[in-house]
């Protein structure tokens, strides 16, 4: 199982290089001795690794102490303890970062744990502990693992830290003031461990989550909802106008198919859940978990010692250079974040790369 690992993380970093050859993946070398990414006579020969996220015309102003490489993996879901694809994401992540460090540039590498929302609760209820307590549990046992692993990540951020809330409340309201956040009730099939309302055309027989093979629960609520629809346009120019911004393409494909099937409007609040961080403009309901941590990825350029606010964090280091995320995620990464940040006022990131599953007899290590 660990050559897999070298192997699918080998296939993800081949992937990422924009001078790939597609032919050689087809027989991938277990191992990273021989990785021509990481040797200095490959970097004398060919343009730099990662490329795509910065300009040639940019690396010497990041060398000069200008604009960071800002690099994150997902913010793990801690309804259950790390498993090997949270470790394939972040050992990627990693070699990354160590990449981007050697050739001079300052890097910003962030991983973290994503610590809301009905699930979390539900874990928490069934070993019989506080969800404060279960997530300080799970987070700390990522932790463990990352150290165990050599990561050398720079930021560690919780959803659960009061900075990163005061940093949520700031940008919901920012999205509310201009317009984009109104009530309405929702009645739909619910996808417990996706945390999302589902389409019946996503689902397989009996209504069952293609994702997590349980069936959905069928859900009214009165939510608050984030006007995604007026965002498909201005998603549709982007992706058109910067191509690499979804990699590799196959994924930029499916986004690109998502967006011209039609964009829906989608709630950002629970009236149901209590484990959240409370809507500012109604304390009754909690924000929406996929709202709540993506911001995470600004939060964690939070100094430590300052006043959290949006803009010392923006002004820190986003945009950020690469999200590495799963495929299963994609859509939030690529769909969902980008038309949140346009409501916003905020850069998007430069490249959202979703690489596949490990597998084992046809089951897939992702969140359960």
């Amino acid at each position: 199982m660990a050559a897999r690992i070298n192997q699918s993380i080998q296939n993800t970093l081949w992937l990422l290089n924009p001078l790939h050859n597609p032919s050689k993946l087809v027989n991938p070398t277990p191992h990273f001795r021989s990785n021509p990414f990481f040797s200095s006579s490959s970097y004398r020969s060919k343009r730099a690794l990662f490329c795509t996220c910065t300009s040639a015309s940019s690396d010497k102003s990041l060398q000069d102490g200008g604009e960071p490489f800002v690099l994150t993996t997902p913010l793990y879901y801690v309804n259950a303890p790390p498993h090997m694809g949270s470790a394939y994401s972040t050992i990627a992540a990693d070699a990354i970062a160590r990449f981007q460090r050697l050739l001079g540039k300052k890097v910003i590498f962030i991983t973290g744990t994503d610590e809301h929302g009905e699930k979390i609760a539900t874990a928490a209820a069934a070993q019989g502990s506080d969800p404060s307590e279960h997530c300080d549990v799970i987070s700390q046992s990522y932790k463990t693992l990352w150290r165990d692993l050599d990561i050398s990540y720079d930021k560690f951020i919780r959803t659960t830290d009061p900075k990163h809330e005061a940093i949520v409340k700031e940008f919901y309201s920012r999205v509310l003031a201009n317009g984009d956040i109104y009530r309405a009730d929702y009645e739909g099939l619910y996808c417990v461990n996706c945390e999302e309302y589902k389409d019946e055309k996503e689902l397989l027989d009996n209504n069952c989550c293609p994702m997590h093979l349980k069936p959905c629960v069928l859900r009214k609520e009165d939510n608050y909802f984030f006007a995604l629809s007026k965002y498909q346009k201005l998603l549709e120019e982007t992706l058109t106008q910067n191509p690499n911004f979804v990699q590799p393409s196959f994924r930029l494909n499916e986004v690109q198919s998502w967006i011209k099937s039609g964009l829906r409007d989608f709630s950002i609040s629970r009236a149901s859940v209590d484990w959240g961080i409370p809507v500012p403009n109604d304390n009754k309901q909690t924000i929406y978990v996929w709202f709540d941590a993506l911001l995470g990825y600004v939060s964690a350029l939070s100094e430590v010692t300052e006043q959290p606010n949006l803009q010392s964090a923006v002004s820190s280091g986003w945009p950020a250079s690469l999200h590495l995320i799963g495929k299963d995620i994609l859509r939030f990464h690529a769909v969902y974040w980008p038309a949140m940040l346009m409501s916003a006022g905020l850069s998007l990131p430069k490249m959202v790369f979703g690489h596949g599953f490990l597998t084992k007899q046809c089951f897939l290590f992702v969140k359960l």
